[in-house]
């Protein structure tokens, strides 16, 4: 599988546990926080390497720059992990309201608020990120990096975008 598949079935597979059903109450199981954090761990594991060679491509980096440079990406990897547990978290609540019938504005505001707050927090990491990937490998390679994660996690927003409902 080349590599941009690769990154179009992550994108989609990440996304996949963060739906709200697309009818309110329907008679299957609703899978667990748990279920859902397990199956992204699983999957964030099987597509590192994979994430890992796109960026390595796309960088073009020397052997003096990719010893600085992966560190960083590393540490970023593994904040990501935690903002993306975070964001399911927040989906999963909002699935769960949906599912039992119209959200209320007592319900809706603080999961909107907790999405706001991660929007922000991932912003803030991602300056951070680049101020440190700008010592390591210079502010065009820095800049080049971001990139490649901002179209990375576009395609990973717009399948959970296109999975979740509107709030009713």
């Amino acid at each position: 599988m080349n590599k941009i598949a690769k990154l179009g079935l992550i994108a989609a597979l990440i996304a996949g546990p963060a739906w709200a059903q697309t009818e309110p109450a329907a008679a299957a199981a609703e899978p667990s926080r748990a279920d859902i954090q397990a199956e992204m761990n699983a999957l964030q594991d099987a597509v590192k390497e994979g994430k890992r060679e796109v960026v390595a491509k796309q960088m073009q980096l020397t052997e003096a720059e990719a010893a600085k440079f992966w560190p960083v990406y590393d540490a970023y990897q593994e904040a990501l992990a935690g903002f993306n547990k975070r964001r399911i978290d927040n989906i999963y609540s909002y699935a769960q309201a949906w599912n039992a019938g119209p959200i209320d504005d007592a319900t809706a505001e603080p999961l909107a608020k907790a999405a706001l707050a991660l929007e922000q927090a991932e912003a803030s990491e991602m300056e951070k990120v680049f101020d440190k990937a700008k010592k390591a490998v210079g502010a065009s390679k820095a800049a080049r990096y971001l990139q490649i994660e901002s179209k990375i996690r576009a395609l990973v927003r717009f399948e959970q975008a296109a999975q979740v409902p509107l709030a009713q």
